[in-house]
């Protein structure tokens, strides 16, 4: 139990940790890192996939589809948010 606990914390946060250091590169190169009213965003987005690792591994015994679904859910979110972003803020 403990065994599949740990794989689970692992490969979420192997996914969610590669998508916010690709958010991080794809926000600082697109500019949006100068524009003062983004900080807040930027900076609870990279809280979210810090912490969702461990919810999504504890939710992931019960409710394996759905923490697998909000995993890559998640990640694509965060791919493509400075996109979205740049876009809204004009930048």
């Amino acid at each position: 139990m403990i065994v599949r606990f740990i794989v689970r914390l692992v490969g979420y946060a192997l996914l969610l940790g590669l998508s916010a250091y690709a958010f991080q590169t794809l926000w600082t190169n697109d500019g949006l890192d100068a524009v003062g009213r983004l900080h807040s965003f930027h900076d609870k987005t990279i809280l979210a996939l810090r912490v969702a690792p461990l919810a999504l591994a504890l939710l992931g015994g019960p409710l394996r589809p759905l923490a697998i679904f909000a995993g890559f859910f998640l990640a694509a979110a965060a791919l493509t948010a400075p996109f979205v972003v740049a876009r809204v803020a004009g930048v």
